[in-house]
């Protein structure tokens, strides 16, 4: 199975926001391999994240697919009808000191 581009890097910055120990790590490489939903999935939780979606107390627990769909992106679920160039394109860029 082909993975995208930036999937590793994907993998780890999901890994320091989820805060993964060894065996998640091991356990999410079992769900994704050779698994193309999950890699979907995985690919459009990094890139929602850098674009500064929150699925925890401080993004109000919104799930990854309501966010997708409020920002207009489209639904990450229905069969890779998201837009992941305008995913990417929201991505959230560090504030520059004065």
């Amino acid at each position: 199975m082909k993975y995208p581009v930036n999937f590793s890097n994907d993998l780890k910055e999901l890994s320091k926001i989820y805060e993964w120990d060894d065996d998640e790590k091991k356990e999410i490489k079992k769900w994704f391999t050779g698994c193309p939903a999950t890699v979907n999935y995985l690919t459009v939780l990094a890139a929602a994240h850098r674009a500064g979606y929150k699925n925890y107390a401080a993004g109000g627990f919104q799930t990854l697919q309501k966010w997708c769909l409020d920002v207009g992106v489209g639904d990450p679920f229905a069969g890779g009808q998201y837009d992941l160039k305008a995913l990417d394109a929201l991505e959230v860029k560090p504030r520059q000191s004065a």
